[in-house]
């Protein structure tokens, strides 16, 4: 089953680019995405449907680097 698509093209970038990682992508539905890393520490982090600022998706990609494997991967 594929997940509904974020309506924003950039946040949609974040999160097939998690896919491509092997994070697992759930939700969409009126609120938010959760994102869950495949590393055994259990790495989570939410994406908003609706962004709640100009600078919120430069905050979640700094937030992915500085707390989570987001490079590793």
């Amino acid at each position: 089953m594929s997940r509904p698509k974020h309506r924003y093209k950039e946040l949609e970038d974040v999160l097939q680019d998690a896919e491509r990682k092997d994070w697992r992508i759930t939700g969409g539905g009126r609120s938010y995405f959760k994102m869950y890393c495949p590393c055994p520490e259990k790495h989570w982090k939410t994406v908003k449907c609706t962004p709640s600022g100009a600078n919120y998706l430069r905050d979640l990609i700094g937030q992915l680097k500085r707390a989570t494997c987001w490079e590793k991967g």
